[in-house]
């Protein structure tokens, strides 16, 4: 029950500080409670996005290592399709530099096809627009018509398919090449320590970025790798919530050892987070047993407590269903655990829900 209950607030944790090192701020009592479908308020983009990475780290914690990291499951989950130019530049080449040597996305794109657009009937004539009001505003105008052009060229309005899954994307990203740079330097570090190989990896991820869109699958990814070799065989370590706590913050601009070495350091961070957590929870198992002793063989309540600990949130109607009893039966068992029993997180009067966070 304990470990159960540390492996799904470690991914709860993981997924609130992930959206945290992006900047933006995802309550856990909020998550849990979108998770489970009894939103008290109406969820944000980042409970949306905590969401997303939550539910993907339950997935991946119940597959194979050696399945996660194949070559054939990545490409499926990132949407890479084939196999990259041979001919291309090896990015993995760049990686001991101080600072990416790559150029911008919005320097990548093709200008000279807005010079020309700029030519084409959609065009403003800003001369024209000096006695109707502030040029300002025509160069606005022609600038939204070029941009209107240019996603156009990107995306496919010729059909309702297309209209519906209208995406802004960088054509020049090269998402094969930088995800095969990024599996050769994983397949370097097998034959290094469990830690400093999944360190690289994630390294070498936040460096290449590989996927435009997911991002955040590099903590995962990494987390799979300390599960393959061993070092966190019975979990899926909370990387990101390492990185949060710590005082290291990765960057591009730094040298290769200082990335690694802080990365080591978030390992640390998060295993010791881990410990804590885990006697945490046994310490308020223990605290909600005292009030089972002395209690009929055929009573429930040690069972309600086992599910307080194993589940980072708790209903009357879960606790029915787990336990097979009533929900009358759960109203007076919480009530039985007094002062002991966990915070309610709802705040509501009736469709309430308890957890320990």
């Amino acid at each position: 029950m304990l470990a159960d209950g540390a492996r799904q607030r470690g991914h709860a944790f993981e997924a609130q500080a992930l959206v945290g090192l992006s900047g933006g701020l995802c309550p856990l009592e909020d998550l849990c409670l979108h998770d489970a479908g009894m939103d008290v308020r109406s969820p944000t983009r980042d409970i949306a996005r905590a969401a997303a990475m939550f539910d993907e780290r339950r997935r991946l914690a119940q597959r194979e290592p050696a399945e996660v990291l194949s070559e054939s499951a990545l490409r499926l989950r990132l949407g890479i399709e084939g196999f990259p130019d041979p001919d291309r530049p090896d990015k993995a080449t760049t990686m001991s530099g101080t600072a990416k040597g790559g150029t911008a996305p919005w320097d990548r794109i093709d200008l000279g096809e807005d010079d020309d657009d700029q030519t084409g009937k959609d065009e403003l004539d800003l001369a024209d627009e000096d006695g109707l009001g502030n040029p300002a505003f025509a160069e606005i105008d022609a600038l939204l018509v070029r941009t209107r052009k240019k996603l156009d060229a990107w995306n496919d309005l010729s059909s309702d398919e297309g209209r519906k899954s209208l995406t802004l994307r960088d054509p020049g990203y090269d998402a094969a090449g930088r995800f095969e740079g990024w599996l050769n330097i994983r397949e370097e570090g097998r034959g290094l320590p469990a830690a400093l190989s999944a360190a690289l990896a994630l390294d070498a991820w936040l460096w290449l970025e590989p996927s435009e869109r997911a991002g955040e699958l590099g903590f995962a990814f990494s987390a799979t790798v300390l599960r393959q070799r061993g070092l966190a065989a019975a979990h899926l370590p909370a990387i990101g919530l390492g990185l949060r706590r710590g005082k290291f913050r990765w960057s591009p601009h730094q040298v290769l050892g200082v990335r690694v070495a802080g990365l080591l350091g978030a390992f640390a961070e998060a295993a010791a987070f881990g410990q804590s957590d885990l006697d945490r929870l046994s310490l308020a198992r223990t605290v909600m047993l005292r009030r089972c002793e002395k209690r009929r063989g055929n009573s429930k309540l040690a069972e309600l407590v086992d599910l307080f600990v194993s589940s980072p949130l708790v209903t009357v109607q879960l606790a029915a269903a787990r336990l097979k009893v009533t929900p009358q039966a759960v109203e007076a068992m919480l009530k039985d655990l007094g002062g002991s029993l966990p915070r309610e997180l709802t705040g509501r009067k009736r469709y309430r829900a308890w957890g320990i966070m």
